[in-house]
């Protein structure tokens, strides 16, 4: 049975991973576009990790393997599909590696290792396991050989994310974010923090790539203190995640729907975009619509790719490559 609440969480965070997406595909100088952007990435996929570690219980206490490899399969067609669109677009094949990773398909790539982990360290305390996978992921940064390999330098950053989802019951957390006074303190941090985005956006871009979790401590020039930046990052990323989950709505509607078919919009929406931008000029299309205010139509244009994206007519085809139908499973996508 679906949850309107963590499918409407879920509609909101995959929009903001495309409106992140599409902020960076265009080639704008928009002081809001820049603070929107930089507030995104500040915790959009540790929320999705989150939420991705809330329902993995199931599946990780009864060691099942097939679940875990839903993931890796998701990885190799994401990683497939990017490789036609630009092959088609560049009129050449385009370079593939199917080991190293940086770009989007890391999510997946992630989550499928972070099943293994799990059920690995089942039998740990909680709090022991936190504790030590926070310490790695921070001292991760300090080794300069981690990198886009296996995703390895974000697999080991954003792990805690993953684990912390795990260890919580989501029924009850729902519970306290819920409370009036625990959603009003919620709404006043996340739009404190969106302002700050906006306002100090200079101060704050430097530190986007230790939010993307991809590059060590020496290539962000934060050496030695990187593992203060990362132990803070943590912090915030976490309190903002929890905002988000405490301000979105339970009640049941068409975008919780949209939002139980997350996957398919993560697993198709970056090339399409790289698409729609470089081959079709919608950046030069909007700007001729609206020569001085185009930016404005940037998150309407998320909006729209994430809607067209969520339709119902993708889901069979990635309930197929994601688990092959049971007659004793319900249809999630209905």
């Amino acid at each position: 049975m679906r949850i309107a609440k963590w499918d409407n969480v879920k509609f909101v965070l995959i929009y903001l991973v495309v409106l992140g997406h599409m902020i960076a595909s265009f080639d704008v100088d928009s002081g809001w576009l820049t603070g929107t952007h930089l507030f995104i990435y500040s915790f959009h996929m540790p929320a999705f990790l989150f939420v991705s570690g809330l329902f993995s219980k199931n599946s990780i206490r009864q060691k099942r393997i097939d679940k875990a490899m839903v993931y890796l399969v998701l990885y190799v067609f994401m990683k497939a599909f990017r490789f036609v669109v630009y092959s088609l677009m560049n009129g050449k094949l385009s370079k593939v590696s199917l080991f190293e990773e940086s770009g989007v398909p890391w999510f997946a790539l992630a989550v499928f290792f972070y099943y293994l982990i799990t059920m690995a360290i089942s039998s740990w305390k909680p709090v022991y396991a936190l504790v030590f996978f926070a310490g790695l992921g921070i001292f991760a940064g300090y080794d300069s050989n981690l990198g886009s390999f296996l995703s390895g330098m974000r697999v080991l950053t954003m792990y805690p994310f993953f684990l912390a989802g795990y260890y919580l019951d989501a029924t009850a957390l729902k519970e306290k974010l819920e409370k009036l006074w625990v959603r009003l303190v919620a709404a006043a941090v996340f739009i404190a923090a969106y302002a700050l985005c906006i306002l100090f956006r200079d101060d704050i871009r430097p530190f986007l790539g230790l939010m993307k979790g991809k590059a060590g401590y020496e290539a962000l020039d934060i050496m030695p203190y990187g593992g203060f930046y990362r132990l803070g990052y943590y912090v915030i990323a976490m309190l903002l995640l929890l905002c988000v989950i405490s301000v979105v709505p339970s009640f049941d509607s068409i975008f919780a729907k949209w939002g139980g078919r997350s996957i398919q919009v993560y697993a198709l929406h970056f090339p399409i975009i790289i698409y729609l931008v470089d081959k079709l000029g919608i950046e030069k299309l909007c700007s001729r619509l609206m020569p001085e205010h185009y930016t404005v139509l940037v998150p309407f244009l998320a909006l729209l790719l994430t809607v067209v994206l969520s339709l119902v007519i993708f889901a069979p085809f990635f309930k197929a490559l994601q688990n092959p139908v049971r007659k004793n499973e319900p249809d999630s996508t209905k």
